[in-house]
């Protein structure tokens, strides 16, 4: 296909850098916008989000930027909404308005399913959702309200529900990062060679981000995808143990895992995965990265952040 000019906002983020060398990668014109990106511009500012709109005049509009913290959305729930709802609005109409016939992918989040996973068994698009907290709640009334004013407003709206991903670069707060972090920090001899840990026995959906991306650079390269919700997952779980044991086997110390009484926090939903034949099916994308691999990646790349 021809090659796209892609407004991508959140670009400065952990999946952002990855999306931006991806399109790149695939002979695309990137532009950024939001906080330290090209366009430095703040994207609850609907004006500053119109005068960007007007200046780029996008082909595509790939909306990452997002409050993605669960406990800060728990304490800054207003600001959550403000940024997680009202600034895709604003960047949709601004879009509308340049490119009325354009592809707008709006990422969001599999928390939009919450409880709905409790079924224990692989999540489709027509899933119920039933959100728990004030990021998937938020996730969600932006996804509606996205596939909403594309109708509206002409424009081809694609919403992912992303399940977990992990990958180098990521940011502590994540299961993969967090004890990637830790085992790097034990072999360097800064932290004690024990990781106290909790209920580890909730399975969860894991993506290697450059399949994550992949699936996103898919999807704007394929018209023929329908507008609509689509999953980003593997279609596989993996329990927190395999992530632990997983990342062990590449440890270059010796590590006693000990649990912490205080660390347990039994999960809600103990299984929590999705499928992708919806995805698979417009575009042919498949993930590629083994999760033994991407686990290993990640550990390396900690060494590296460590030193």
């Amino acid at each position: 296909m021809s090659p796209l000019k892609v407004l991508v906002t959140g670009a400065q983020g952990f999946v952002g850098r990855y999306l931006v060398q991806a399109l790149v990668e695939h002979g695309h014109v990137v532009v950024t916008a939001g906080h330290r990106c090209a366009y430095d511009i703040d994207l609850t500012d609907g004006l500053a989000v119109h005068r960007c709109m007007e200046d780029v005049r996008p082909d595509a509009v790939v909306h990452l930027a997002a409050v993605s913290n669960v406990p800060y959305a728990w304490e800054h729930p207003a600001q959550t909404v403000d940024v997680n709802v009202r600034a895709s609005i604003y960047t949709l109409e601004a879009f509308a308005k340049v490119r009325p016939l354009g592809t707008f992918l709006f990422v969001g989040s599999s928390d939009a399913y919450g409880l709905a996973a409790k079924a224990e068994r692989p999540l489709v698009e027509t899933d119920a959702c039933q959100p728990q907290n004030p990021y998937a709640i938020s996730k969600l009334c932006a996804e509606q309200m996205m596939l909403q004013l594309g109708r509206r407003l002409g424009v081809r709206v694609l919403a992912t529900r992303s399940f977990n991903h992990f990958g180098p670069g990521q940011a502590k707060g994540f299961v993969v990062s967090d004890f990637a972090s830790q085992i790097a920090a034990i072999e360097r001899g800064e932290q004690s060679p024990v990781l106290r840990v909790g209920d580890l026995s909730a399975a969860r959906d894991f993506t290697y981000v450059t399949d994550v991306v992949a699936a996103y650079v898919a999807l704007l390269e394929t018209p023929e995808a329908a507008p609509g919700i689509y999953n980003v997952c593997s279609g596989e779980t993996h329990d927190i143990y395999e992530v632990l044991d997983g990342l062990l086997q590449f440890s270059l110390a010796k590590i006693t895992v000990e649990k912490d009484p205080e660390r347990f926090r039994p999960s809600e939903v103990p299984r929590f995965v999705g499928s992708a034949k919806k995805l698979q099916e417009a575009t042919g994308w498949r993930p590629r990265v083994p999760f033994l691999e991407g686990l290993g990646r990640v550990l390396e790349d900690w060494r590296q952040r460590v030193e």
